[in-house]
C-alpha cells in the first residue's frame, strides 16, 4: 500500500487519539538470521482509528511548542493498519500478545508491563478494526428493526422532524381533527454561554407502554428568538375522532437553536407526564419544572389542554369531591375545528392551530389553519373540454350549411373547417388524458409545464383561517383559494401572452366605422346577442300567452300581446342593420357568383336540375319561414324581417278579435299564429348568424394559424379561471347559508371576484400576465345558477348560454357559460325568489397585480411596468362600478358609517396608491382584499404556481386579519407571520408540490423582496421543480 509518511504523521497529531502508552515490540536487529537474536525493544505507540503508529520515544509537550513545524518533529518509525487481522495471546513471554494478518503477512509480537496493561490493548485493537464497527452496525440495525420494524439505513427516518401533525396512525394529512390539543410556554429560561436569551423550541416525543419501547417523535413547535419566557403559538394535537389513550406519557424537549439555518441546537432540559395528568389538572394546566442535564434550575414548562368535540370522554380520577369538580371544570373547554363543512367540496384537509395573545392580555385568539385540495380540479376542465368540442362541431356544420361559395371563399372555408377539425381531435385528446389521469386530486407545479393535464388549474387548493374568540366564544372564518396563473405555460410566450396576440388579430379585422375601435366581427357579436335576448323575449312572452289563454283572461293576453309586439319591432330594428345587409349582400353575390359559372358549364337541359341540386345542398330551405314551406330560392333578408312583423300584427289582431268567442277556444285559437311568429323569429336568428358566420370567415381568411392558437390558449385559460371560479362560489355559497343578505346580494349585484397577482413584468411572467388578464375578463360571461341537490354529492353542471362572449375582448367562436349549482333543499328556500325561479347570478371579476420578485425590480428600473398600470387603473373603475350599483339595489355597504376603514374609505385610498408611481406597492394588494371582505366577495391569490409568493402573500394577509378585525397584540405581529410561515400549513404545500418542505427562494431573490414577504431563516433554499 502506498501512503505519504508526512500526511500520516499529520493524521496522527491532529485531535485525539484513541489510545497512547509503552509498548515492548519484538524487533529482530539488521544483519541478523537467528531467530534467537530476536529481542523486544520499547517503544511508544499511539492508536488513532485503525492505524497504530509506534515512535521510538515519547514527544513531549515541551518539544512540540519548541518544533511547531511538523517537519522538526519526531515521525513515528511504523503504522500497522488493523484490517484482516486477529488480535491473539502470546504465551512466549508474560503479558504479550501478538497480531497475526491474514496471508504472509508477518506476525508483529507485543508485551505490556501489566496484565490489565495488555487486556486494555487487546481490546482497543480488536475494537478499531472496520470489520469490527461493521459488526456492530449490523447488530444495532437488527435490533432497531425488531422494535420498530424499519432499516434506520435503508428506511431512513425524514431529514425534518415534526413539520407536519402526526396522529398515532402516522397519517400527516389525516382529515380527522385530534381529539386533545395542548400549548404550550416556558418561564424562566437561563440565557446561553453568552449570557443572551436563548431561542427555545420544544420536540414533542410520546410512548404509549407496554405496546412501545421507545419514544416516539411526535411533533415540535416553532422557533421563539431571543427570549427567555416564550409563549409557542403552534398548539400540539394528540389522537383522533376515535378519542386517545390517557395513559400515553408525553416527553417535552426543550433546546436552544444556535444556528436556524443549519439546524444547530443544544438541550436545554425535559420534561415527561401523562395524558391523564393533563385531563384531570385544575382548568387542564400544568406547571412543570425542567429537568436538565446538570443538577441547576432550567426554568419551568406550562402546558394548557382543551378537548375538541368528538367522541372523546374525559376520564375519571379520584373519587374525591375536589377533583369531581375539576373534572367538570376541564369538560367545559370544548372547541370544534369544524373540518366537516369542508369535506364536500375538499379532500386531503391539512389543518394547523395557534394561539396568539390580544391587545387585551387576558383574551387569547385561537386560530386554526386549514388547506385542502378542490374535487373539481379536473371535473370542470372535462366538462369544458365537452363543451366546447360540441361547440366546433356545430361551427363545422354551420360551414357546410353555407353551401358551395366561389373558389376564392370556399379555400377559407375549408381552412376554417379543418382547423375546427383540429381543434376537435386535440380536445378529445386531452379528454382522455385528464379523465384517465391516476395522481393526486390537484396538478402540482412540477407539472405545469405537462401538455397532458394542460386545461387542469395549478396547484388550487382553499386556505381557511378560522379564528375563536375564547372569550365571548366567537367564530370567524376567513377563505381565499390560491392557484397557479391562469396561463398556457406549456405553449411558453414566445409570441407573447392572449393580450399580444389578440391586439394583433385585431389589426387585421376589418373596422366596423371609420372613427370605430371595435371591429366587425365586434359588433357581429353584439348583434347576435342581441337576436337572441329578444328571441328568448318573445319565446317566453309567447309561454305566457298560451297560459293567459287557458286561463281565459283576456285583459292579460292583451297586455302580452303589446310586450310581444314591442318586442318583435325591436328584433325587427336590430336585424335592420348595415353590417347584416352588407353580409348578406356579399354572400349573395359569391352565391350568383357559383350560379353564374354553372350556368356557363352546364347545359340548357341540365340547368333546371343543377339549380335544384345547388339549394339542396345549401339547406336554404332552413332559412325560410313563409308558411314553413321549403322555397327553391332563398328568402331575400328584407323579406324576412317583413314577414316576421306581419306575423306579429296578425297574432295581434287576433287576440283583439278574442273578446267575443267563447273562452274554451282561446287556445285553440291562438296557437297556429303564435307558432307561425315563433318560427319566423327563429328563422331571423339563423339567418343572422349564417350571415355573420360568413363574415367570420372572411374576416379570418389567410390568418386561421393565428386564430388557432388564440382560441387554444385561451381555452386553456379561461378552463384554469372557470374550475377556481367555481370553486370559490361554491365554497362561500355553502359557508353564507343562513346569511340573507349576502343571498339578497347574490340576486341583486351579483357576486364580487377579486384576484391578487404577484407576477412581474418582466421575461415570461409579462406573458402570464397578459394571459390572466383575458382569462378574468372573460369570466365576466360566466352566469350562476342554483337549482334543488337531486342526489348526495351532486356537482355542479356546466352548458352554453346562447349569448356569444362578448365584453373587452369579444369571441365569435365561443358562447357564454351557465355554470347550475346544486344546493340542499333547506338553503334553496332561503334564496330570494328570482334566484329560485332561475335568475342568473352575475359574477363581477377584478384583477389586481403587484410584481415582488427579483423580476419585478428589474422591469421597474430596466424594462415597462405600463401593463401592470393599466390592469390596476382598469379594475380599480370596474370595482369602483359595482359598488355604485351596489348602492343603488341595496344601499349604502357601510350603513352610514365615515372614517377609517370604511369602504369609501379604501376606495378612495386604493385610488391614491392605483395612481401612485411606487415601487412594490403591495398597499394595492392590500387593500383591494379589504375591499373584496366587506363586501362579501370571494379572494384569490396567484403567482406564477401558487406555492412560494402566495405563501408569503396569504399568511401576512391572515396576520393583517387578526390584527384588524381580532385586535391581535402588536408585539405579536412578526412573531405570528412567521410561525404561520414555518409552522402553518404552506410549508406542506411546498412538500405536496416538489417534495421538499422549503420556500422556492434564495438569498439573493429575498434582497429584492419586500421585507413582509420574506420567509423566516430555515425555511427557504434552492429547491429543483
Amino acid at each position: 500500500m502506498r501512503f505519504n509518511s508526512k500526511e500520516l504523521t499529520h493524521i496522527v497529531e491532529q485531535g485525539v487519539v484513541d489510545k497512547e502508552g509503552i509498548l515492548s515490540m519484538k524487533y529482530k536487529p539488521e544483519g541478523r538470521i537467528f531467530k534467537k537474536e530476536e529481542t523486544y525493544i520499547t517503544r511508544h505507540c499511539k492508536l488513532k482509528g485503525n492505524l497504530l503508529f509506534y515512535y521510538k520515544n515519547k514527544e513531549s509537550k515541551n518539544n512540540r511548542k519548541l518544533n511547531p513545524a511538523p517537519s522538526l518533529r519526531t515521525e513515528p518509525l511504523g503504522v500497522l493498519v488493523l484490517e484482516r487481522c486477529t488480535i491473539e495471546l502470546d504465551d512466549e513471554i508474560d503479558n504479550a500478545f501478538i497480531i497475526v494478518f491474514e496471508g504472509d503477512e508477518p506476525t508483529y509480537h507485543f508485551a505490556t508491563r501489566t496484565e490489565t496493561e495488555r487486556d486494555e490493548w487487546i481490546q482497543a485493537l480488536h475494537l478499531s478494526s472496520y470489520e469490527c464497527l461493521k459488526m456492530q452496525l449490523q447488530s444495532l440495525r437488527e435490533q432497531i428493526q425488531a422494535k420498530t420494524g424499519r432499516d434506520p439505513v435503508s428506511q431512513p427516518p425524514p431529514t425534518e422532524t415534526g413539520m407536519a401533525f402526526e396522529t398515532q396512525s402516522g397519517n400527516a394529512n389525516t382529515n380527522d381533527e385530534p381529539a386533545i390539543e395542548i400549548c404550550l410556554s416556558c418561564e424562566d429560561l437561563p440565557n446561553d454561554s453568552s449570557a443572551n436569551p436563548p431561542n427555545p423550541f420544544i420536540v414533542i416525543y410520546t410512548i404509549n407502554p407496554p405496546q412501545q419501547q421507545t419514544w416516539v417523535q411526535h411533533s415540535h413547535t416553532e422557533v421563539v428568538e431571543k427570549t427567555n419566557c416564550p409563549q409557542f403559538l403552534k398548539t400540539i394535537g394528540f389522537g383522533d375522532s376515535n378519542g386517545i389513550d390517557t395513559n400515553t406519557r408525553i416527553k417535552l424537549t426543550v433546546y436552544h437553536v444556535k444556528e436556524r439555518l443549519t439546524g444547530t441546537m443544544s438541550q436545554m432540559g425535559q420534561v415527561i407526564f401523562t395524558v391523564q395528568d393533563v385531563l384531570t389538572s385544575h382548568q387542564m394546566e400544568l406547571a412543570l419544572p425542567l429537568q436538565g442535564p446538570d443538577p441547576v434550575d432550567c426554568g419551568t414548562v406550562k402546558v394548557m389542554a382543551w378537548v375538541n368535540d368528538t367522541n372523546i370522554s374525559v376520564p375519571n380520577g379520584p373519587a374525591d369531591d375536589c377533583k369531581n369538580d375539576k373534572l367538570k371544570r376541564s369538560a367545559g373547554r370544548r372547541r370544534s375545528k369544524r373540518v366537516d363543512t369542508l369535506r364536500p367540496l375538499y379532500r386531503g384537509i391539512i389543518t394547523r392551530t395557534f394561539r396568539f395573545d390580544t391587545s387585551d392580555g387576558g383574551v387569547k385568539l385561537l386560530v386554526h389553519e386549514y388547506m385542502a385540495e378542490a374535487k373539481l380540479a379536473f371535473d370542470i376542465p372535462l366538462q369544458l373540454i365537452k363543451l366546447w368540442i360540441d361547440e366546433e362541431k356545430s361551427m363545422i356544420d354551420q360551414m357546410k350549411n353555407l353551401g358551395q361559395m366561389s373558389t376564392r371563399c370556399q379555400h377559407a372555408c375549408q381552412e376554417a373547417t379543418e382547423h375546427c377539425t383540429s381543434i376537435v381531435m386535440l380536445y378529445e385528446q386531452h379528454y382522455h388524458l385528464i379523465s384517465s389521469f391516476k395522481g393526486p386530486s390537484f396538478k402540482p407545479s412540477i407539472k405545469k409545464g405537462d401538455k397532458d393535464l394542460e386545461f387542469a388549474p395549478l396547484n388550487l387548493h382553499l386556505q381557511r383561517m378560522t379564528v375563536i374568540n375564547e372569550l365571548n366564544d366567537t367564530t370567524s372564518w376567513y377563505d381565499i383559494v390560491t392557484v397557479g396563473a391562469f396561463t398556457a405555460y406549456a405553449q411558453k410566450y414566445k409570441h407573447g401572452g392572449l393580450m399580444k396576440l389578440l391586439q394583433h388579430q385585431k389589426e387585421f379585422y376589418s373596422a366596423d366605422g371609420t372613427l370605430s375601435k371595435n371591429t366587425k366581427l365586434d359588433k357581429a357579436c353584439q348583434l347576435i346577442n342581441s337576436i337572441h335576448k329578444l328571441n328568448v323575449k318573445v319565446e317566453h312572452d309567447c309561454q305566457r300567452l298560451y297560459g293567459s289563454a287557458s286561463n281565459g283572461s283576456f285583459s292579460e293576453m292583451k297586455s302580452i300581446a303589446e310586450q310581444i309586439t314591442e318586442h318583435v319591432k325591436e328584433l325587427v330594428n336590430v336585424c335592420d342593420n348595415k353590417l347584416l345587409q352588407g353580409s348578406e349582400e356579399l354572400y349573395n353575390a359569391v352565391r350568383e357568383e357559383v350560379l353564374y359559372q354553372k350556368t356557363l358549364e352546364m347545359s340548357k337541359n341540365e340547368l333546371t336540375e343543377s339549380f335544384t341540386d345547388l339549394d339542396m345542398e345549401s339547406s336554404t330551405e332552413n332559412l325560410s319561414g313563409t308558411n314553413f314551406k321549403k322555397n327553391p330560392s332563398m328568402e331575400p333578408w328584407e323579406l324576412s324581417r317583413v314577414n316576421t312583423e306581419a306575423a306579429c300584427v296578425c297574432l295581434t289582431s287576433l287576440i283583439e278579435s278574442l273578446e267575443s268567442v267563447d273562452k274554451t277556444k282561446w287556445l285553440e285559437s291562438i296557437s297556429q299564429d303564435v307558432a307561425k311568429l315563433k318560427n319566423f323569429v327563429a328563422v331571423l336568428q339563423n339567418k343572422a348568424v349564417s350571415f355573420m358566420t360568413f363574415l367570420n370567415i372572411m374576416e379570418n381568411k389567410g390568418h386561421s394559424k393565428l386564430n388557432y392558437t388564440i382560441k387554444y390558449r385561451r381555452d386553456v385559460c379561461f378552463s384554469h379561471a372557470v374550475t377556481a371560479l367555481v370553486t370559490g362560489f361554491m365554497t362561500k355559497l355553502t359557508t353564507h347559508t343562513t346569511d340573507t343578505h349576502f343571498l339578497n346580494q347574490l340576486c341583486q349585484v351579483g357576486m364580487l371576484v377579486q384576484f391578487e397577482g404577484l407576477l412581474s413584468c418582466h421575461s415570461d411572467e409579462n406573458g402570464m400576465i397578459e394571459d390572466m388578464m383575458v382569462a378574468v375578463d372573460d369570466l365576466s360571461q360566466v352566469v350562476f345558477r342554483v337549482k334543488v341537490e337531486e342526489q348526495v354529492d351532486e356537482g355542479p353542471v356546466l352548458s352554453l348560454h346562447g349569448k356569444l362572449k362578448y365584453g373587452s375582448n369579444p369571441d365569435f367562436q365561443r358562447h357564454c357559460l351557465v355554470v347550475t349549482v346544486p344546493v340542499k333543499q333547506e338553503l334553496f328556500e332561503r334564496l330570494p325568489d328570482p334566484l329560485q325561479r332561475g335568475k342568473d347570478i352575475n359574477i363581477t371579476p377584478v384583477f389586481f397585480n403587484i410584481g415582488i420578485n427579483e423580476q419585478a425590480t428589474v422591469a421597474e428600473r430596466f424594462g415597462d411596468t405600463s401593463l401592470q398600470e393599466k390592469i390596476n387603473f382598469d379594475n380599480y373603475g370596474i370595482l369602483y362600478r359595482y359598488i355604485e350599483k351596489y348602492q343603488v339595489k341595496i344601499g349604502d355597504p357601510d350603513n352610514g358609517k365615515t372614517g377609517l376603514g370604511t369602504v369609501g374609505d379604501l376606495m378612495q385610498r386604493l385610488q391614491y396608491q392605483v395612481m401612485a408611481k411606487k415601487s412594490k406597492n403591495t398597499e394595492v394588494l392590500k387593500l383591494a382584499s379589504e375591499l373584496t371582505r366587506k363586501l362579501q366577495g370571494i379572494r384569490f391569490t396567484s403567482c406564477k404556481s401558487a406555492k412560494d409568493r402566495t405563501a408569503m402573500s396569504i399568511t401576512l394577509e391572515q396576520v393583517y386579519i387578526l390584527q384588524q378585525e381580532h385586535d391581535l397584540a402588536s408585539h405579536v405581529f412578526t412573531q405570528a407571520l412567521d410561525c404561520f410561515r414555518s409552522e402553518g400549513v404552506r410549508r406542506e404545500n411546498t412538500l405536496k408540490n416538489i417534495g421538499c418542505r422549503k420556500y422556492a427562494f434564495n438569498s439573493f431573490q429575498l434582497l429584492y423582496v419586500p421585507k413582509l414577504y420574506r420567509p423566516p431563516n430555515g425555511t427557504y433554499g434552492n429547491v429543483q421543480g
